[in-house]
């Protein structure tokens, strides 16, 4: 049976909901260099070996505990405003308009991870979790009740190995963000809706069972005899 939609059967429905007050793409840019002292430090294997070859350095995006995180993960990047939004007013199409200057530290991890060939045994080696903390501010509609959501959309990691003496090294870490910056409240709003109707099932229909072709010329021979 097809369902069929209650037609005429609206209603003004209240619904809870998240207003955005302003959207912006931001990007930022952070560098560090990391130490280590090989091979009897933190590290079993020293990159900077001559036995070392096929070697390649990744960053990998985590938690604080070093569990890979996709970026649009909750757990990607951590955001701590700090000051107080301060109200600017700036000419924007020849209209005023009122904004607050937002500041914050977002803070995220990043773990090294080292792959190559020591003599003829692969390896793979990660590092701890490295802390990035990166201020950031910028002029937003953010009105008081407003709530801050960043969102990384995008991260690009470089690296650089420093051989210092056959002992230790250092690894430079260039990252580049981008990322969603929203400010937003939670509101109740009125609409106008249709109530809807689950679909039918779809089901699997089995086939009626098929015949093979016959040979009625020579079988059966419809009663005359064979010549």
């Amino acid at each position: 049976m097809q369902a069929q939609p209650l037609r005429g059967a609206q209603e003004l429905l209240c619904i809870n909901a998240e207003k955005i007050y302003d959207w912006v793409m931001l990007q930022s840019s952070e560098s560090m260099t990391v130490t280590s002292a090989a091979p009897d430090g933190d590290a079993l294997i020293n990159p900077c070996s001559p036995e070392v070859t096929n070697l390649e350095i990744n960053c990998i995006l985590t938690d604080s505990s070093g569990t890979p995180v996709s970026l649009s993960s909750p757990n990607a990047v951590s955001i701590q405003e700090i000051g107080t939004r301060e109200s600017q007013q700036f000419i924007v199409d020849g209209a005023v308009v009122t904004l607050q200057n937002v500041s914050w530290i977002k803070s995220f991890y990043i773990v090294v991870e080292f792959t190559g060939v020591l003599g003829v045994t692969p390896f793979v080696y990660r590092r701890e979790p490295i802390l990035f903390e990166i201020p950031e501010s910028a002029f937003l509609c953010a009105p008081e009740g407003t709530d801050l959501l960043v969102r990384l959309t995008e991260l690009n990691c470089r690296t650089r190995l420093n051989c210092l003496v056959e002992e230790a090294y250092t690894v430079d870490i260039f990252i580049t963000v981008c990322q969603s910056v929203q400010t937003f409240a939670d509101v109740t709003i009125e609409l106008e809706a249709e109530f809807c109707q689950p679909r039918d099932i779809i089901n699997e229909q089995c086939p009626s069972p098929a015949i093979p072709p016959q040979c009625p010329i020579i079988f059966p021979a419809n009663g005359l005899a064979a010549r």
